[in-house]
């Protein structure tokens, strides 16, 4: 049988504003974005954390970020066997000249979670990056979703568990606010078994983490 999730209890007087309004971030860059949806994936998990920016070394990153201070992600060279040089990229550039290799170079956001990464490999096939092959057609469950919107669906998974369901009444409370408001756009039901599934995928990377290290993942990332 499956181990229930432990998850961080909300109520009304306990989610504050910083609790659920992501705004402040919609601006940031995709990766970066990610670990600000993993900071918060791991308090749900009881990393005993306050919302991202409340915390030092994060206030400090993500004035570095304001000022320009910030690399989506590094950039490394990979010589191929031609001798040919190739940087890496987004678009899984090919390790020789005629398009023709089977072997690419990506980049990788480790930030991101496993469904992430799969996501966007997946999008990679379907828009034929410097593929010399068609891959076989299959169904798929679409684009992988905006970063920002896995925030968004945080917001939802809280409102949820303080005994707001996302309907009529909620939106006609929250109009003058835009932020609330921006959450009618999304199926309520469907971001919640998204971030239930995500949870469940964060609660077996971090049990690695603590396998792996003999140590407490709370201590490990968060001490």
């Amino acid at each position: 049988m499956a181990k229930k999730l432990t998850l961080k209890e909300w109520s009304e007087k306990s989610l504050t504003k910083d609790d659920w309004n992501f705004s402040p971030f919609s601006k940031l860059p995709k990766s970066a974005i990610s670990r600000v949806y993993q900071w918060e994936l791991d308090r749900e998990l009881g990393s005993g954390k306050g919302p991202f920016a409340s915390d030092a070394n994060n206030k400090k990153w993500l004035a570095d970020i304001s000022k320009g201070n910030y690399v989506d992600l590094p950039v490394a060279n990979v010589t191929s066997q031609s001798g040919a040089t190739f940087k890496t990229g987004k678009e899984g550039a090919s390790l020789v000249a005629d398009g023709k290799s089977t072997l690419h170079v990506f980049q990788i956001n480790w930030h991101c979670s496993k469904q992430e990464l799969v996501d966007a490999f997946t999008e990679w096939v379907e828009e034929e990056h410097e593929t010399p092959f068609n891959t076989f057609p299959t169904n798929t469950r679409g684009r992988p979703r905006h970063q920002f919107t896995l925030l968004e669906k945080i917001s939802i998974h809280r409102f949820h568990q303080v005994g707001f369901s996302g309907g009529p009444k909620f939106f006609r409370e929250n109009a003058k606010d835009k932020y609330k408001a921006g959450l009618k756009r999304i199926n309520w039901t469907l971001a919640q078994r998204e971030i239930n599934l995500h949870l469940k995928q964060r609660t077996k990377e971090l049990a690695r983490i603590t396998k792996q290290t003999g140590k407490d993942w709370k201590k490990v990332l968060y001490s």
